[in-house]
């Protein structure tokens, strides 16, 4: 089934406020069809989230045509987008008139261009709810294979750009399953949604950029209060009991550490981040380190809170947790444990020597990112540590007793 769209208008509005979450839709007439993105504008206002939203929605267009749209790359540039819903054509979201990998190439050709100007912007896209030609049991079959299609299409194209998609084609596709009496269309034939359908999409873009339902909200499109409730919890159902289906907060930076104390002041810090290029870490004592996994010695005792910053294209995402430091360990002392490490550097080969014999120790092997490359025990006076596989740079060493620790540093040439 091939629906063909011949509107050429479009439509360009922006909002000026201060303070807000500012929404760029990128689409065509199935975007811009009964103002659905002031609708949506008017639901995040009426729940407190308060809301910008800008439109330029070329009729008949999709991706195919937004990636040769100077219109397109004008408004991405001077956004400061917090989200950007992408709306792909009509038959390009089924695959009808594209493959998806063409779509999928102009996707992502969108996306670049996008967190270029715009780097902590989440990308939304569009999953439509397409058209029926009626609603007899054949036509019903029909209508649910092309929504499988698209649902399909948008995972993909979710998945391959790590972003997520606003469901609200499978929300409609859930009511007109359930009862074919009430149309969501212009008409059979007719892939614009009708005053229902376009609230039902608003509700759903509420419920996915936000998180949250749109139940309770006071706009109500149009519709009585009992429709209009009845549609906000539809939305709010499909997106938010599913969110992992549509990859909402799938991609999400997500900025987490944990940490063990080896010594009574020496801590070890392991990054559990997630989606993120680098890290930082403030100790909370004036000392920070760029390591994924560093190791930190406190030399008061105090509580320290430690911050751990997650970065995504520039993004930044932080999290806080509070280090105990009781006592110092009067144990630790190159006088009673020095450890001597040769040659060093070395090109291959290290030697420790430990000043007495101990019945058991351990040897952690760190590289400058703070993973661990090697980990023995032994019990022999001298040990010796084998790097040739690993590539030159500079490692840390940690020799560990049940009563201390000892750290050093190493560099193979």
């Amino acid at each position: 089934m091939k629906l063909l769209i011949t509107f050429f208008l479009f439509v360009s509005i922006s909002v000026q406020a201060q303070d807000t979450t500012k929404v760029l839709f990128i689409g065509n007439s199935i975007t811009y069809y009964n103002d659905m993105p002031q609708t949506f504008e008017a639901i995040a206002n009426s729940k407190f989230d308060t809301t910008q939203v800008t439109v330029y929605a070329p009729g008949g267009t999709g991706f195919i045509d937004h990636v040769s749209d100077q219109n397109v790359y004008t408004h991405f540039r001077t956004g400061n987008w917090d989200y950007v819903v992408l709306q792909p054509g009509s038959n390009e979201s089924p695959g009808y008139t594209e493959p998806i990998a063409s779509t999928l190439g102009r996707a992502r050709q969108l996306k670049d261009s996008i967190l270029k100007y715009s780097p902590c912007a989440k990308i939304v896209f569009y999953e439509i709810t397409y058209g029926v030609w009626g609603n007899d049991s054949e036509q019903l079959v029909e209508y649910n294979e092309t929504m499988d299609l698209i649902k399909a299409n948008l995972t993909q194209l979710a998945d391959s750009t790590q972003q997520c998609f606003a469901p609200a084609g499978e929300a409609i596709k859930t009511a007109w399953n359930d009862n074919q009496n009430t149309m969501f269309w212009g008409g059979t034939g007719n892939i614009h949604p009708n005053v229902k359908g376009s609230y039902i999409i608003a509700c759903s873009f509420y419920a996915s950029i936000f998180e949250k339902p749109s139940f309770g909200t006071s706009v109500l499109g149009g519709l009585t209060v009992q429709e209009a409730n009845q549609y906000q919890t539809l939305a709010d159902t499909t997106v938010l009991n599913y969110k992992p289906e549509w990859r909402i907060g799938t991609f999400d930076l997500v900025s987490d550490f944990n940490f063990t104390t080896n010594e009574v002041n020496i801590v070890n810090f392991f990054d559990n981040s997630q989606y993120a290029d680098s890290i930082f870490w403030d100790f909370g004592d004036g000392a920070s380190s760029k390591l994924i996994n560093p190791i930190h010695t406190y030399n008061s005792i105090n509580s320290y809170d430690v911050t751990h910053t997650a970065y995504k294209n520039g993004c930044a995402k932080d999290s806080v947790k509070t280090v105990l430091i009781e006592m110092l360990n009067a144990n630790v002392s190159k006088e009673k444990f020095d450890v001597t490490i040769f040659p060093n550097p070395s090109t291959n080969f290290f030697t420790i020597k430990l000043p007495y014999s101990i019945n058991q120790y351990y040897i952690t092997v760190f590289d400058e990112l703070g993973k661990t490359v090697l980990f023995e025990k032994s019990t022999t006076q001298s040990f010796k540590i084998d790097l040739l596989n690993n590539p030159k740079g500079l490692y840390f060493v940690k020799i560990e007793t049940e009563e201390l620790s000892v750290f050093k540093k190493i560099v193979r040439n």
